[in-house]
């Protein structure tokens, strides 16, 4: 049975989230375009108190969630802001409080050593392994080979507990079969791209609808293992371009995005 566990409105873009596996917790960046104004929240996944951080500087717009694990939220500034160019790390926990800052440099990834960060200016130079916890320096001059490979690697790790869905573009083969089923049974015509992702009791579909000239809407699915709807929801519509990570599932439950200002979560259980 499918069950709502939390929704929330946000008023205005939900822009990025970021999943803190070791913790249990959620990042979230929500930008308000008119007021011009960005707000950063920590939802605990499992007592589902939600938190708002509260920066130390009073213009948020140009602040940008990064990552978030163990504990830690990290944003970035803006070096050119034309080009929208992150300069800055800023080290936060999860109860608001501004933690260490490394205005120079910008983040690059997370690994099971530390964090991974380079020089704005000087890209060149190599990267730098700073500490979690203190943002201190502990080895310098390392390639972008070897931290992407144990950012990866370190990924991997964090989010094993998680599932994604895998896209699916139009003219593929697996679009073509998940296409046919959807026409079959929901009688609803996909375009485009669909995401597709099973489980051990459920199928879940995020595709798109042609809806306007140049417009697509785009639609969740959620089946049992014999084909039967279970639950069916339209994320967005009047959209101008697809996207990828509609959804994913952590600890049993079903995260998404509605109407881009809408944080929904649902039970999957069993």
């Amino acid at each position: 049975m499918i069950s709502l566990r939390f929704k929330y409105d946000f008023g205005a873009a939900l822009w990025r989230l970021k999943l803190d596996t070791a913790t249990g917790n959620l990042a979230l960046e929500v930008r308000d375009g008119d007021l011009l104004l960005t707000s950063f929240w920590v939802l605990n996944c499992q007592t589902l108190a939600l938190q708002e951080l509260q920066l130390p500087r009073p213009n948020t717009w140009w602040y940008g969630l990064e990552e978030a694990h163990g504990g830690f939220v990290w944003l970035h500034g803006y070096g050119d802001r034309k080009l929208g160019q992150h300069k800055g790390i800023t080290a936060m926990a999860t109860n608001g409080q501004v933690l260490w800052e490394q205005p120079e440099l910008a983040f690059y990834g997370v690994g099971q050593r530390g964090l991974y960060a380079h020089e704005v200016q000087q890209p060149g130079t190599g990267l730098r392994l700073l500490e979690i916890a203190s943002g201190k320096e502990t080895h310098q001059g390392i390639s972008q080979a070897e931290a992407a490979e144990q950012v990866h690697l370190f990924n991997t790790l964090r989010f094993e507990n998680c599932q994604y869905p895998v896209l699916y573009l139009e003219g593929e083969t697996y679009f073509n079969e998940v296409a046919a089923f959807l026409q079959a049974t929901q009688a609803i015509e996909a375009v485009k791209a669909i995401e597709y992702l099973d489980t051990a009791s459920h199928i879940l579909v995020s595709c798109y609808r042609q809806s306007s000239e140049g417009k697509l809407d785009n639609y969740l699915f959620i089946f049992d293992l014999e084909g039967n709807l279970c639950y069916s929801e339209c994320l967005a519509s009047e959209l101008s371009g697809i996207g990828s990570d509609t959804f994913f599932i952590f600890r049993g439950d079903l995260y998404f995005i509605q109407k881009k200002e809408i944080l929904q979560i649902h039970s999957l259980l069993v």
